[in-house]
């Protein structure tokens, strides 16, 4: 091994080189004289009565890459100074992000007198491959125990969620401590020294804050499966294999896959983080493309969810079948990208109002948040504490949490809605019986001239048909033709003209600017505008001739006397005539309405009403073109 460490040593000296000239030249700057003693060593951390004591800022660290080192190896390096002392300041002493290196930490500790013998050294970071740690006392023999998720949690030495390690501290002793520490995902070793007792309640604390959020997560589940089951919307059977999915990652991250699901699969423990979040993130950005809709395309963006998808079902494969380490990066980079498109595409569909979007949105947004956070966490860029270590679990927690008022939102919209419908129907009904009561106390104190009530009845039954026959056939507002009265018209129309041999001509007409008019003068002035331009092009209308609105500013018109080009160019004439024509508002407003007109004639340019239409329809916006143009 003496060939492996002469590359080291020479680093090292020429580490000691640069300090010392450094040095050299702060201490002449500042006018000092300069010794060539050998820097002293920190003072040993001393142990202190309080049962939690963290020990990650006081770690001195080596990193490593190459074969694994043996403690002797690492205590020669310690020796020769290559360990770094702690850095103040740093991002998180124990942090590494994701790496493959073999980190050894450090630390020289003293107890004092009267110190409980027993503690508790705590790692805790579940998804750690490897743990040794090495204690020796007074210089002494070390002491070698180790825990790891490639071992089952059955056999662990301290059965517990994180590492722990089960250590005897005598009294008024000086003890060297090393931690080698390995891990194909994220390598963050947070360490604490606990008493017993205190490490009880802080798990029982834990523990309660995590079975409320799996309860949770459980309830959410079963809830949006009954959902399924009653709405057959596969989107919600999407969501419920999210949230497995993430379940399952979510108990890889807190320890819990080893400790309740596999404690004798050591396999399935260590691939549950990486794996579970990538069947998540797969599951989750099906669920979003789904969920947005009609916002992935309007951003033409309909390609991107499924991309992502596809490359977690990658990641999870590659940490299958071929590498953990290369999939925890992808899993975490890809992360970041399903972060910032998610939220695009959410912030364009509440600008677009969809609906259901804004709790959606708020919830994808918590829990997005959480996967941003824990993902620059696992690159080493966010420091190891309860916030970032469990940063996803926050997230998904509120993500539950609003999703839950979207979903009661979205379900008492529904039940409201049909709550006023009901209620409706039970007051036209009452309405109804009371009418009937009414008539019959009528009728049996009128028994004499009971042939007259008769008739009475007879004709109010035929004026209210003839009322439901017109509003089936009529525009409520302005009273013309609706749709449905439009195609009856030009199936009469056109039977007749193929009878003669003659044709016919279809206009289109559409307001300008009406949609300017109602967010300048209201709604009730555009329906001002709309009535008085139908009585305007009412007075237009030939004989035989049929004028509907079948839209909020649209207009068709049939011409059953007009079969030529000059005629229906003569026809559009007369109406820009008399609709280009000041409209005084109730409120006394003048408004200018604009119209454009387009036609098609029966059967020179199409035998069908669809096609009529739509080249109507043609020549009217070109003429909203033109006369656009010409303002």
């Amino acid at each position: 091994m003496l060939h492996q460490l002469m590359p080291l040593s020479g680093d090292l000296l020429t580490m000691v080189i640069i300090r010392g000239w450094l040095g050299f030249v702060i201490l002449a700057l500042l006018g000092g004289s300069m010794s060539f003693a050998q820097e002293p060593k920190s003072p040993d951390l001393e142990i202190s009565q309080q049962v939690q004591q963290p020990l990650s800022s006081h770690f001195s660290v080596y990193r490593h890459a190459g074969e694994p080192l043996t403690l002797e190896q690492a205590i020669r390096l310690d020796a020769e100074q290559a360990f770094e002392p702690p850095q103040v300041g740093s991002v998180s002493s124990t942090n590494f992000g994701l790496t493959r290196d073999e980190i050894w930490l450090r630390l020289h500790f003293s107890t004092p007198p009267n110190l409980p013998q027993r503690w508790l050294l705590e790692v805790a970071h579940a998804s750690l491959d490897r743990v040794d740690l090495y204690l020796s006392a007074n210089n002494q023999a070390y002491q070698h125990q180790y825990s790891g998720d490639l071992i089952p949690f059955s056999q662990r030495p301290f059965q517990h969620r994180y590492h722990v390690f089960d250590v005897s501290l005598q009294p008024a002793s000086h003890y060297t401590l090393y931690l080698r520490v390995v891990s194909e995902g994220t390598l963050s070793a947070p360490v604490t020294l606990w008493q017993p007792d205190a490490l009880w309640q802080q798990d029982q604390l834990s523990y309660s804050l995590l079975s409320a959020y799996y309860g949770l997560l459980v309830a959410l589940l079963v809830y949006n499966l009954f959902l399924f089951l009653s709405l057959r919307d596969p989107l919600y059977l999407t969501y419920v294999a999210f949230i497995s999915t993430l379940a399952v990652g979510q108990a890889g991250l807190a320890g819990f896959s080893g400790q309740f699901l596999w404690p004798d699969n050591a396999y399935l423990t260590n691939l549950s983080p990486t794996g579970g979040v990538s069947l998540a993130g797969f599951f989750g950005a099906l669920f979003v493309q789904g969920f947005l809709g009609s916002t992935p395309r309007r951003l033409r963006l309909g390609w991107l969810m499924p991309l992502i998808s596809g490359g977690y079902a990658l990641v999870f494969l590659t940490a299958l079948f071929w590498s953990y380490y290369l999939a925890a990066v992808a899993v975490n980079l890809l992360s970041l990208v399903f972060v910032l498109a998610a939220l695009l595409m959410g912030a364009v569909s509440l600008y677009h109002r969809q609906p259901g979007a804004r709790y959606f949105v708020l919830a994808w947004v918590a829990l997005l948040t959480g996967v941003l956070v824990i993902s620059l966490h696992n690159l080493g860029v966010l420091p190891s504490n309860f916030l970032t270590s469990n940063a996803l679990l926050i997230g998904s927690a509120l993500e539950m949490l609003l999703l839950a008022l979207a979903l009661a939102d979205r379900i008492n919209g529904i039940q409201k809605a049909r709550d006023e419908a009901q209620a409706q129907a039970i007051r036209l009904r009452q309405e109804m019986v009371e009418a009937l009561e009414e008539k019959e106390r009528y009728l049996e104190m009128r028994v004499a001239e009971r042939t007259e009530a008769l008739e009475q009845a007879n004709q109010e039954l035929q004026k209210n048909h003839q009322l439901m026959e017109h509003q089936a056939h009529h525009d409520a507002l302005t009273g013309l033709a609706n749709r449905k009265r439009l195609n009856q018209s030009f199936k009469k129309v056109q039977q007749q003209a193929d009878l003669q041999n003659t044709g016919f001509t279809v206009v289109v007409a559409d307001l300008d600017k009406f949609k300017q008019i109602n967010d300048t003068w209201g709604h009730q002035a555009g329906d001002e505008v709309l009535m008085t331009l139908a009585q305007r092009l009412q007075a237009c209308m030939t004989p035989g001739g049929t004028l509907a609105r079948v839209g909020g500013d649209e207009f068709v018109i049939l011409l059953p006397d007009t079969q030529n080009h000059q005629a229906a160019e003569n026809f559009c004439q007369q109406v820009f005539d008399k609709v280009l024509q000041p409209v005084l508002l109730s409120q006394g407003t003048r408004i200018n309405p604009g119209i454009s007109l387009g036609y098609a004639i029966y059967p020179i340019d199409a035998t069908d009403m669809d096609q009529l239409l739509n080249l109507a329809d043609q020549a009217m916006y070109q003429n909203k073109q033109e006369r656009a143009e010409e303002c």
